[in-house]
């Protein structure tokens, strides 16, 4: 049986996804995203165009990425050799959580599956890196149907 996989890197600061803003209006509560949280998404989903399927993929799927950043300017010539020999890790905000939630709704909407619900398998990370940038593998896994 034949399966279908991508690899791709996007060359963008991984950002993640924030939690909506609610605001009253009239006797109304309405939800919204922020302008920065549009903006994130739109370069983000910009990016991942280009690797877009010809069709979504099919069945249960196993996605896997790096969330790289990049290590600040600012480090010492230590801490930043630390940081790029993956012996620092990035064990701060963004939640990693938020970061898979931010992927996973921009290639769903992009089509790269029908449903995120078919991803049967996630694995994830974040790291230092000179550039910020997502490393993303996902694969069809054989054998399974939806």
């Amino acid at each position: 049986m034949h399966c279908k996989s991508l690899t791709f890197t996007v060359p963008i600061v991984p950002t993640a996804q924030a939690r909506t803003n609610v605001a009253v209006r009239g006797k109304h509560a309405k939800a919204y995203k922020t302008g920065s949280q549009k903006a994130n998404e739109r370069t983000l989903e910009a990016c991942l165009l280009e690797h877009k399927p010809k069709a979504p993929l099919l069945g249960p799927l196993d996605l896997r990425f790096t969330a790289a950043f990049p290590v600040q300017k600012t480090a010492s010539k230590k801490v930043r050799a630390a940081r790029l020999a993956g012996e620092d890790l990035p064990a701060k905000k963004p939640d990693l959580d938020n970061l898979a939630k931010q992927l996973k709704d921009a290639m769903t909407r992009l089509q790269f599956w029908a449903d995120d619900c078919q991803i049967v398998s996630l694995n994830c990370s974040k790291i230092y890196a000179e550039t910020g940038y997502w490393r993303v593998e996902v694969q069809e896994i054989a054998g399974m149907q939806a």
